[in-house]
């Protein structure tokens, strides 16, 4: 059922030094590393820069090295600078004039970055390159190319960025969604914001969630070597992880802050906003002593893993007013280290946060400053949101399932740019996922998907659904299969193939079931995936043929 990877290119160009990327390097160095680790047999070939060549020495491994193809005088030449002033005249230009200077623009700036290397994927015999940080930069025609959405921020509060990111980051978008075999979002609200503005196909990007929710170390409560370094007491102060970008409403935040000391709130209990230094850092720092906050708002810059980790797991609180997020991290993890929440209502946040936890609108100072003082002094709603987050992050507590479902899209990305047929999301036992995807290749003749099911006597749920789609549109009426019975979903295909999602609700976790130590979510068994021609001609998808 795997097809067979040999070499991936991974375009980690854009990655910075420290902290300056989020949690977006974060989630991609993890990816990495359990990609790694799940299939040893393909090489994984990281494109870098000279500004964090070095730094990313820690992901290097038997099957994973690193190639430096943007070196420092890139960085500082006269061309970057003289496209960062074309950028900057943009807004002086009339409308019809602008798409044209981006598209050019943007073809200046991969010219640069690439240096001449037109053919550095093939020379180096990669079969697919992925774009963790969405552009296609190295993008070679004729190789599978996978991209990931991370949001559309940008639209949604241009006045955040400067003319020459909005230009920078629509062009992204665009080339993704032109070059990608296969996009990715990381939550459902990226996705549904990327089909909309990009008018995508649906069936041409998935969601992925980021399962990273065990990215704060076990026992870092019990270091607090960080906490007596910056003047810390254990559960006497709330903290707001992010960097100090717009959108992350620091400003409404301090505003907060001091209507809820003013409230009535413990003089004790002091604010942390740990991320990396910069203007905005030194903005915020002055903002806080002229609103006489100075000794209770802090400022220890950007933190490494372990120790941002050691002051999470020890606050009272994780306080999130962002006006935007393609997910938000920092809320599994907190809840991960057994800390209660209070997160915006916006955006991807609810989505993620789910009931577990306190949401206010960050647009009202009021809202948050009644947030922040429910989470240190209400006792019976903190247990609450501890208990809550704690059950809720068992849904984003699997990065095996991560890496299990990005390595399905690069198979898919694979088979559809090869137009072959390919079944993911079954497993090689039988059981089926929530999400079987299928890609059927073009034919000359008729073709049907037939899909056979079996539900065991045990199974958990005593009925099941299955329903086809296609480019987010049910194909048939819906297939009920219950307890102990078996069922056939038969679906008539065109000549053109395509891609087809077959869903299954409701689905189990064995371990949470009594079932033993299986933490896979699982619906129903597959017997058999065919692919029909003429009635007679039969491609198995499960189980696979095997070349003789």
């Amino acid at each position: 059922m795997n097809k067979s990877l040999k070499i991936i290119a991974v375009d980690l160009t854009p990655v910075l030094p420290g902290g300056e990327n989020g949690g977006a390097k974060i989630f991609i160095l993890e990816l990495l590393s359990r990609l790694a680790e799940m299939v040893p047999q393909t090489q994984f070939v990281l494109l870098t820069q000279a500004a964090s060549h070095e730094e990313l020495a820690s992901s290097d491994r038997s099957n994973m090295r690193r190639l430096m193809v943007v070196g420092p005088i890139v960085t500082s030449s006269v061309k970057p600078r003289l496209l960062g002033f074309a950028f900057r005249v943009l807004s002086l230009l009339p409308a019809r004039l602008r798409d044209a200077v981006s598209r050019l623009g943007y073809s200046f700036n991969t010219a640069v970055k690439r240096s001449g290397s037109g053919t550095l994927l093939r020379d180096m015999g990669a079969e697919l390159l992925f774009c963790p940080f969405t552009a296609p930069i190295y993008f070679e025609p004729g190789i599978p190319t996978v991209c990931t959405i991370y949001d559309m921020q940008y639209k949604t509060y241009p006045e955040f960025f400067t003319a020459e990111d909005v230009v920078h980051r629509d062009r992204t978008f665009i080339e993704a969604c032109l070059r990608a075999t296969a996009l990715t979002a990381i939550s459902d609200y990226s996705r549904d914001t990327a089909i909309a503005h990009g008018n995508l196909d649906p069936a041409c990007i998935r969601t992925i969630h980021l399962s990273m929710a065990q990215h704060i170390s076990p026992g870092s409560e019990n270091d607090k070597s960080v906490l007596d370094r910056i003047g810390l007491t254990p559960q006497r102060y709330l903290i707001y992880p992010a960097n100090f970008w717009k959108h992350k409403n620091h400003e409404m935040l301090l505003t907060a802050f001091g209507m809820a000391c003013h409230d009535g709130l413990a003089s004790d209990v002091k604010l942390v906003c740990t991320g990396a230094p910069g203007v905005r850092q030194e903005w915020l720092l002055r903002a806080a002593h002229t609103m006489n906050l100075g000794d209770r708002v802090l400022f220890p810059g950007y933190l490494p893993s372990k120790e941002l980790a050691a002051l999470m797991a020890n606050c009272c609180g994780v306080i999130f007013p962002s006006l935007y997020e393609g997910f938000g991290l920092p809320v599994i993890e907190a809840m991960a280290a057994g800390v209660p929440v209070a997160c915006s209502n916006t955006t991807s946040l609810p989505e993620v946060a789910a009931n577990a936890a306190m949401l206010f609108d960050p647009r009202i100072p009021t809202q948050i400053a009644q947030a922040i003082i429910s989470l240190v002094e209400d006792e019976v709603l903190r247990a609450r949101l501890i208990q809550a987050g704690q059950q809720r992050v068992v849904d984003f507590s699997d990065p095996e399932r991560m890496a299990r479902e990005y390595w399905e899209l690069f198979q898919f990305a694979l088979a559809n740019a090869k137009h072959e047929n390919l079944l993911t999301g079954a497993y090689v036992d039988g059981w089926a996922g929530p999400i079987l995807n299928i890609q059927v290749a073009p034919s000359a003749c008729e073709q049907t998907l037939e899909i056979e099911f079996s539900a065991p006597e045990w199974l958990p749920p005593p009925r099941l659904t299955v329903q086809a789609s296609r480019g987010g549109k049910p194909q048939g009426v819906p297939l009920k299969i219950i307890r102990g019975a078996s069922a056939v979903l038969s679906l008539p295909l065109e000549t053109t193939g395509g891609y087809f999602q077959i869903q299954i609700v409701p689905t189990f976790v064995p371990a949470r079931s009594g079932l033993g130590d299986d933490q896979r979510e699982l619906s129903v068994m597959l017997q058999r995936c065919s692919i029909v021609r003429d009635n007679t001609d039969r491609i198995e998808l499960f189980p696979e043929e095997i070349s003789t």
